[in-house]
């Protein structure tokens, strides 16, 4: 039998977010996991990246923001206006969701 490639398409490729809005509604969306981004998309958000770089303006804000446009374009403004810390909690917990998991640990030097 054949290996299944789970495509990233698929829901557990996927991190949900909610974001408590201050009239008690929630914003809820949807991104790829950091792996699964299709070749044009890592291509598209490489160059821009680059061209940050050299300017100095690549910031965690300015790069995490830049990731939400390109996969929720149709919440980046609200997105947009969200503080650093907001910011920084998204960026954190999807690194963290996309960390591939071995289930086993480095060895260390000692070993």
């Amino acid at each position: 039998m054949a290996f299944r490639i789970t495509p990233a398409h698929d829901p557990s490729k996927q991190i949900e977010f909610e974001i408590p809005r201050e009239d008690g509604t929630i914003l809820t969306f949807s991104v790829r996991k950091l792996h699964y981004f299709s070749p044009e998309t890592q291509e598209e958000y490489n160059e821009w990246f680059e061209k940050q770089v050299k300017a100095k303006k690549a910031t965690d804000r300015v790069c995490t923001l830049k990731l939400l446009e390109m996969f929720v374009p149709d919440h980046y403004e609200e997105l947009s206006k969200l503080t650093n810390g907001e910011l920084a909690e998204i960026s954190k917990y999807w690194e963290e969701q996309s960390r591939v998991n071995l289930g086993e640990s480095e060895p260390s030097q000692d070993s």
